[in-house]
């Protein structure tokens, strides 16, 4: 030491802090003058590592006659982690010199150096390091740039996934301190690099973005249909990206699976819309089937006890992903039923004489009411999902009731203005009546309570349940009408009133999503498409390392597919809790990636659509469009390719039933569709359903659980055991089944007696009389894997 060492009282730790200043020449008030500097200010070098020269310690040995030290480099940048944490061991009275090999770093200016050396026998203390050297080697900047960045990246990257989900950006929060110097500290070493730049655009949004240039249509090509599906190609990378690395065999993708069926509200549309969709069933079923192994859904609700947000999240939601991709699965409809059996612990009648969710903290088995828990939000609503997509599916009768009385109960707490529009509470006190706050469009969970009165108003018909919808177009504008996934503008006859809003936006560079496609719907101009399109594959690809490399928790990660489902579907099928269906038809291709071949714009009505389509390829191009959101009917169909038109024809279309079509290569293909002659709904049919657990192999061959599922009773039925080529291996009939009207389910077993075993390409399929219809014929019939 230059000065002698001052003694201090109390305990002594055997451990030694060393500070290797940055600066030499920042002298302490009254203290002597600098002379010298020994800092690394302004040097073009990287710290590769460090030489101790350890003097001979005049200690005890503690084992084997060795005494041991750990020894701790600090980072600069933030002392709580270490940049190295070593254990050695030395012979008492002799000298050694320990070379530590870091990670290179590139030291910040005005940050000290800092590293402690702690020992395992209490007679060591700084008296014992009298004379040690510490030497810093350093090499090139060029050469130590690659750890630095490479370490630097890591750690704000795991840094801001702690921070996704609030976006906190104070820093009187430590941990955003910590990402704000190690982003800072990254960009001053290496402004360019693209993922720092993406996660500072993240934080700081007011300054530029990461630039991103287009791809270019080939010449030729509509720009619309090619920048459609370069969207569809960056949101299907997305999502394939986490069912490769994130999901497990158990199923979930690592974030709970609570969180990640969140995550997994994206997957059905990109499967409807013909991309990768037997992936993105599986992926589906697997999650719903590791939330069944994680026992989360005893009775049907939440097992924990949540607020009325959580509780949907804690698998109820997955139930009704399944139902869009594995539509009528037997397997799928009785876990919807499960839930919707358990909606009385919850919904009911309370005591302001309202059918109302009369609790907001709640699971399956303990309900509290007391203090703050007896309100509804708008939240609530969303453990319906499951109950509307059944009731959606076969009409069933106490779920519809239960939606329109739910709707009923919150229309009651209305308030009319003088202009005799409506206006509408958030939460409502079931006990009391009481009622507070107000919906609006795009307000926190107001797209919930939009569901609930949609349903209402499609299976009823009834224009009250259209006064929350009218009185947001009266006080907010067109703001909100997107939280309902059908075009409601023409379904409602709204273009009137919407179009000048519209248009004033657009007038004024908006560039909303929604309003862009607005837009296009009035004029038909697809440039407004191509904003959204560009806008998307922007975002897309500043934002894809962080929604999958990053390892964001799966909470927060998401790319939109609004637009790409209405332009595509005709209307959204799908986005996190908008869960009353609004796409008019799903497309299925030859190849898993067919979809990515042709760009599809489809718009129109439950009456009449058309289809407009552009083949990418030089070869033509089939799919099977099948029907969702329209009029069971005959219905005339026109096809004509870059305008010449083909002959009409007349086809059945209805919920599930598919079409054939070709995209001509290399050019537009368009179809009209109309309905001729409306047929009866089919929600009001019976349904017989196998699924992919009702197949097992037994001593006599194959035992068949057969379901029934639909509004009507069943009549007995023949189920057949074909080959790969269509020959029939065995048969057997089915008794007729009731209709599962108190939502528990209906089944029936038969053995298939056959040799043939259940071999790759066998199918087992359900033949119903002649002349009797099925809600969907899509659940006949399984394949063998």
């Amino acid at each position: 030491p230059i000065r002698a060492r001052t003694e201090t009282a109390g305990p002594k730790l055997p451990i030694v802090h060393v500070l290797i200043p940055a600066d030499f020449r920042l002298g302490r008030p009254g203290g002597p003058v600098g002379k010298f500097q020994y800092g690394w200010q302004g040097m073009d070098a990287g710290l590769d590592g460090l030489a101790i020269d350890i003097p001979a310690l005049n200690v005890k040995a503690t084992h084997g006659g060795l005494f041991p030290l750990n020894i701790k480099v600090k980072d600069p940048l933030w002392p709580g982690r270490d940049l190295l944490d070593v254990n050695v061991s030395v012979k008492p009275g002799e000298a050694r010199t320990v070379f530590l090999d870091t990670r290179d770093r590139i030291l910040p200016a005005g940050k000290s150096l800092y590293l402690s050396i702690a020992a395992a026998g209490d007679d060591f203390d700084g008296r014992q390091l009298d004379g040690m050297a510490v030497r810093l080697k350093f090499k090139s900047t060029q050469a130590a740039k690659a750890e630095h960045v490479a370490d630097r990246l890591a750690q704000a990257r795991d840094n801001l996934a702690f921070l996704v989900e609030e976006h906190d950006v104070s820093k009187r929060l430590a941990r955003y301190e910590r990402l704000d110097l190690e982003l800072s500290d990254l960009l001053k070493v290496d402004p360019t690099n693209p993922h720092g730049r993406e996660m500072w655009a993240e934080l700081n949004p007011e300054q530029p973005e990461v630039p991103v240039t287009l791809p270019v249509a080939p010449t030729g090509v509509p720009r619309w249909a090619f920048l459609q599906v370069e969207d569809l190609k960056r949101v299907r990378q997305f999502i394939e990206w986490w069912i490769d690395n994130r999901q497990s065999a158990y199923g979930d993708f690592g974030g709970g699976i609570s969180d990640d069926d969140d995550l997994t509200q994206q997957w059905p549309p990109l499967a409807l819309m013909g991309d990768m969709p037997d992936k993105v069933t599986a992926s589906l079923n697997a999650l719903a089937d590791a939330a069944y192994k994680n026992d989360m859904l005893p009775l049907g609700l939440s097992k924990i006890k949540t607020d009325e947000l959580h509780s949907y999240e804690e698998g109820i939601n997955l139930k009704a992903e399944a139902m869009y991709t594995g539509y009528g699965d037997p397997k799928v409809v009785e876990r919807l039923m499960e839930t919707a059996r358990a909606y009385p612990t919850i919904a009911h009648k309370a005591e302001d004489g309202h059918v109302h969710v009369v609790s907001r903290f709640f699971s399956a088995t303990d309900v509290s009411r007391d203090g703050p828990w007896g309100w509804s939000h708008p939240y609530s609503y969303l453990i319906l999902h499951p109950g509307i997509v059944l009731a959606d599916f076969n009409g069933d009768p106490t779920m519809r009731k239960l939606v329109t009385d739910l709707a009923d109960g919150h229309l009651a707490h209305g308030k009319q203005d003088p202009d005799g529009t409506w206006r509408f509470p958030e939460d409502i006190h079931s006990a009391t009546g009481q009622s507070r706050g107000e919906l609006a469009g795009k307000a926190r969970g107001n797209v919930s309570a939009m569901q609930l009165f949609w349903a209402a108003y499609r299976w009823t018909g009834d224009q009250k349940y259209l006064r929350p919808l009218m009185g947001e177009l009266a006080h907010g504008g067109t703001r909100g009408l997107e939280e309902l996934n059908s075009d409601v503008i023409d379904m409602l006859g709204l273009r009137g009133a919407a179009e000048p809003m519209i248009k004033a936006q657009i007038a004024k560079g908006s560039d909303d999503p929604y309003a862009l496609y607005q837009a296009w719907r009035f004029t038909g101009d697809t440039s407004y498409l191509d904003r959204v399109y560009a806008d998307e594959i922007t975002t897309a690809e500043q934002r894809m390392w962080m929604m999958t490399r990053a390892h964001w928790w799966s909470d927060r990660v998401e790319l939109f597919s609004d637009t790409l489902q209405r332009t595509r579907l005709g209307g959204m099928a799908l986005r996190r809790n908008q869960l009353f269906p609004g796409h008019i038809v799903s497309w299925r291709f030859d190849t898993p990636r067919g979809a990515e071949d042709v760009g599809l714009l489809v718009a129109g009505n439950q009456k009449a659509f058309t289809v407009t389509g552009y083949n990418l390829t030089d070869k033509p191009l089939h799919a099977v469009m099948t029907g969702w959101d329209v009029a069971a009917g005959q219905w005339k169909m026109t096809r004509s390719v870059e305008g010449a038109a083909e002959p009409e024809t007349s086809i059945a279309l209805e919920r599930t039933a598919g079409v054939d079509m070709t995209f001509a290569p290399g050019k537009t293909t368009t179809w009209t569709l109309t309905l001729a002659a409306p047929a009866s709904p089919v929600i009001a049919r019976a349904d017989l359903g196998i699924g992919r657990d009702d197949i097992k192999v037994g001593k006599n061959g194959l035992d068949v659980t057969v379901h029934s599922l639909g509004a009507q009773a069943s009549p007995a039925s023949l189920v057949v055991l074909e080959d790969a080529q269509g020959h029939e291996l065995a048969r057997a009939m089915a008794p007729a089944l009731p209709a599962p009207l108190d939502l528990k389910p209906k089944t029936a077993q038969v053995t298939l007696t056959s040799k043939a075993g259940w071999k790759a390409g066998y199918r087992v399929r359900i033949v119903t009389p002649v002349g009797v219809a099925e809600i969907t014929q899509l659940n006949n019939t399984v394949t063998a894997p």
